[in-house]
Parts: structure tokens; sequence; C-alpha cells
């Protein structure tokens, strides 16, 4: 039976990832062909609005380029937030590689243990063959998801160096500042392009009401029933994107809150994870036991970064909504 031997894996992350997002943004920004993208899709729409101003004859016509330079303006935000998630997803990939690899070996280990006692229990003849089988099959597996894990670490690294830089370092977030300003829902409200979209419908509808000339029945009804569905729309985007923007705002409370939590049992694991070792120490618990408290506190560990991607994604979701800077909030947050 071929024994499979735990190597020591040394993980090199003594960076500080944390304290250098805005150069880190700025970095991926430059690296990111969507960013390119999203950038030359605005200019493009800048320049097509102020040509479309130049050709426009009338009111009516404004209005259109208006609208239109507005719906180049919400798929730009939607553009925006999207980079924005790519640069959070990048930002915290290396971590969760780290995590995963961590996690990896733990098990790697907890299952060569796990072998080795099934083994010397087979051997004395106090064990049986199909014992000694399952955990031999436990070790292949283990060692074939260590090896998956530590090619996913290698290349979550490559892609952070290509994507955000070699010279910013790596290391998991301790500390957080959560007293963080939100805007309010009239501000969302204020700069919903998509509200705006909709009372620019109204005013469109209401000029072609208005510019009808000896119109017949049929034509004045018409247009009149797009007057009140424009309207209609409006008063529904009133009531829906208001509920919409108070569940944003409340979902971000109460991420703040689980994250919270979620740093109070890190400190449980913590310290049960302190606990164990000294029982170890005093030979009242076994490798195992510190083997798999060390995972229940990576486990703790990796909850908390999931939670933080997520309460960064929908906060400057937020802040790119009301046209606000969302890299100092981002900033705010990791305690930069």
């Amino acid at each position: 039976m071929r024994r499979y031997v735990v190597l020591s894996l040394i993980l090199v992350l003594v960076y500080s990832i944390f304290a250098g997002v805005p150069d880190a943004l700025e970095s991926f920004k430059n690296n990111s062909p969507a960013y390119l993208k999203l950038t030359l899709d605005r200019q493009q729409a800048e320049d097509d609005y102020q040509k479309a101003l130049l050709e426009a004859k009338n009111k009516r016509q404004e209005l259109s380029a208006q609208l239109s330079k507005l719906k180049s303006d919400n798929s730009h935000r939607e553009s925006l937030k999207s980079f924005v998630n790519d640069f959070i997803d990048t930002y915290f990939a290396l971590l969760e590689a780290q995590s995963a690899l961590e996690t990896a070996q733990l098990n790697l280990q907890i299952a060569q243990i796990d072998y080795n006692e099934k083994k010397d229990l087979y051997e004395k003849g106090v064990g049986t063959l199909q014992d000694l089988k399952n955990a031999s099959a436990t070790l292949i597996e283990a060692s074939k998801d260590f090896d998956a894990a530590k090619l996913s670490f290698e290349q979550a690294k490559r892609d952070f160096e290509t994507l955000i830089g070699g010279n910013v370092k790596v290391e998991e977030p301790t500390k957080l500042n959560l007293n963080f300003s939100l805007p309010t829902v009239d501000q969302l409200m204020d700069k919903s392009i998509t509200l705006a979209m909709a009372r620019l419908n109204v005013q469109i509808a209401q000029m072609d009401l208005d510019g009808l000339v000896n119109p017949s029945q049929y034509t004045k009804n018409y247009y009149e029933r797009n007057l009140k569905k424009a309207q209609a729309d409006v008063q529904s985007y009133l009531q829906s994107l208001r509920k919409s923007y108070e569940n944003q705002l409340q979902t971000i409370q109460n991420t703040v809150k689980s994250i919270q939590a979620q740093m109070e049992k890190i400190e449980v694991a913590k310290l049960q994870l302190e606990t164990v070792q000294k029982n170890f120490a005093a030979g009242v618990a076994s490798e195992r036991d510190v083997l798999n408290a060390k995972l229940s506190h990576l486990n703790a560990r990796k909850a908390f970064l999931t939670q933080l991607k997520s309460l960064l994604k929908n906060v400057c979701a937020v802040y790119i909504d009301t046209e606000q800077d969302f890299s100092k909030v981002l900033s705010t947050i990791l305690g930069e």
C-alpha cells in the first residue's frame, strides 16, 4: 500500500493588500480591457449626444437626444458596476485561493493521520482491510484536492499580479471600519436614470400629443394613451424603485451585522484553537484535534471573506448609482 506523505506547505503571503486600494484599483483599470471598453463607450456616447444636439431641429429631437444619452449613461453605470465586481473578485481571489489551499492541506494531513492509524491497526490484526481501503481512498482524494488547490492558488497569484500588480501585497483583513456613510433612498431616487428616462418619456409623449395638427380621433386617442402609459410608468417606478432601494440599503445594513457577528465567531474559533493547542502540548488532545480546530478557525475566516466581498459590492453599487467615488468607501471600509 502506497503511503502518502504530507509535505509542509509554506504560503508566502505577507503582503498588505488592504493598504493600497486606490493604487490597486488604478492598476486594475490600466490592465482591464473591460474598463478600457466602458471608457471608450462613454466617450463615444458623449460625442454622439453632442452631435445629436447640434443636428436637432426642434425641442422634440433634443429630448430624443437626451433620452439616448440617458440610455447610454445607464449602460455605463451597469458596466462600471460589473467592472467593480470583477475588481473585488480579483482583489479577494488570492486570499480565497490561499484559504482553499490551507483547507486542502489540513484535510490531507487529517487523511494521512487516519490512514496511518488504520494501517497500524490492520497490521496488528485489530483493524479490517475495508477500513484501511476506505482510509486509503480518502487519502488519495485528499491528495488530489490538495494538488488542485495548489494549482488554483498559483493561477490566482498569476492573475492577481497580471491585473493588479506584483508590488501589491496580500494580507487577510483583521480590522474593518464599518462606520461608513450610505446614500439615502431619496438620494438614490434623485439619481435614478430609470426614473429620469420615464419622466423624459412623459415630456416626449406630451409634446407629441400637443404637436398634433387636426388629428383624427383615432390618432388623438393613440397619443393620449401613450401619454397616460408614460405617466403610469413614472408612478410605477416611483413605487418599485423606492422599495428596491430600501431593500438594497437594508441588505447592506444586514451584511454589516453579519460581518460583526462573524468576527466574533472568528475570535471564538481562535480561542478554541488556542485551547486545543495547549491541551495538545499537555498531552490531553490529539494532533487530529488540533487540525480540526484549525479547520474550524479557517472556515470562520472564509465565511467572513465571503460576507465582506458581498458588502463591498453592494456598497459600491449604491455609490455608483448616486455618482459618488466608490474607491473612497472601499478605502474607508478596509481601513486605509
